[in-house]
Parts: structure tokens; sequence; C-alpha cells
């Protein structure tokens, strides 16, 4: 036998809780209202908009990392969770154009049909384990397609020879960074990049105060 069970406004209006199709009870998790919150749980939660940065705090990735890898990266802030949706890397140059052999190429960085040698890597580290973004390292341009969600090629854009290309990477859960962990997203390149206008990459989320 079935007994039926309801949630109802305990204030008499008759209004009654919904379940969602996997029967959890639905909640509003934002307010309609500010009234009788705190200005610190109205503000806890912030947009997240931050390059990648190495070690000298620059976002520019055209450098050569070909002796000594050099990361870029997005680190846990003190005071702040911070959760990772997604990221663009950016790239300006010569060679960008993915709809001609461009695309089995790095740009100017490489001839045309050749690879890098090593590889741009992408990859997370969250209580002490690596998890890769990018399962092998990039080495064409082309390369981006296995795992970038979405692109924008603009030819010539820059000037008469050099194009934009861009790369969206969605992730299909946030990388949480936690405040005060060694958390980290990390894009790492192991190759001269030094002859590409420019690259670099930015992260997109939201962050938590703690």
């Amino acid at each position: 036998m079935t007994i039926k069970n309801i949630i109802e406004d305990g204030l008499g209006t008759g209004k009654t809780a919904q379940v969602t199709p996997g029967n959890a009870v639905l909640v509003q998790l934002t307010p309609d209202t500010s009234i009788g919150i705190s200005e610190e749980a109205l503000t806890s939660i912030r947009l997240q908009r931050e390059f990648f940065l190495n070690s000298s705090n620059s976002e520019l990735m055209n450098v050569d990392g070909s002796v000594t890898p050099v990361d870029f990266e997005i680190t846990a802030e003190l005071g702040f969770t911070k959760w990772i949706t997604g990221f663009r890397i950016i790239m300006e140059d010569t060679n960008l154009e993915m709809d001609t052999s461009d695309f089995r190429r790095f740009g100017s960085a490489t001839t045309s049909g050749s690879p890098l040698t090593n590889g741009v890597q992408i990859f997370s580290f969250q209580s002490g384990e690596t998890t890769n973004i990018a399962n092998d390292p990039i080495r064409f341009s082309g390369d981006f397609f296995r795992y970038s969600d979405d692109y924008l090629n603009f030819k010539n854009a820059i000037s008469a020879q050099e194009d934009y290309l861009l790369f969206r990477f969605n992730l299909d859960k946030p990388i949480v960074l936690p405040d005060g962990s060694n958390d980290k997203i990390v894009i790492r390149i192991n190759d001269d990049l030094t002859a590409l206008t420019t690259m670099y990459a930015i992260a997109r989320g939201y962050k938590e105060g703690t």
C-alpha cells in the first residue's frame, strides 16, 4: 500500500514543495530579496576571471620551455575556494588558419607538417593527484580540437598575415581549488614558442569566500 506525502508551506499559502526528476526536493539557491541576509552572505560568491600565470606573474606563453619547462597556473587563493568551470587558450600568429595545412603545425614555432618536439601539457593537480585535461601533449595546433569544446579562427585579423585562434574548454564538472591548498590547474610549455606573436590563457568560473 502506498502512502502519499506532501511538504506544504507552513504559513498557510497552500504551496507545496516540488520534486526533481531525480526524486530530490527542488530548492531555490538564490534568494529573491536581500532583506535579512548579511552582506557577507550576499557577497560570498564572486565572478572569477583570471589569467594563467608563470612564476614571474606573466601570462605570456610564447616562452622557451625547451630546456626547462615553464608552467602557467591557476592556483588556490587565501580566503576563497575557487570553482573553475572552463578556460580559453588564445593564440595570435601567422600560420594559424585551421582550414588549411596550418592545422599540422604550431604557428611560427614549427614548419609545415612539423609538430612541437614535446608539446603543451594541460592538467589539474588536486589532493595530491594529477588529472590530465589533455590526455596527450598538444604538438600541432590541430591537436587542440581533440579536447576543446569550441573555437574561433579569424584569418588575417591581427595584420595582413597574422591570424587569431581561440579554443574554449568547458569542464564537465568544475575544478575546485580549496582555500589554503596546493591545488592548481597547469598549462606546461615544453618547447620553444618564442616565435609566436602571443599566446595566453584565461580561466573562468566563480570563487566562494570561506
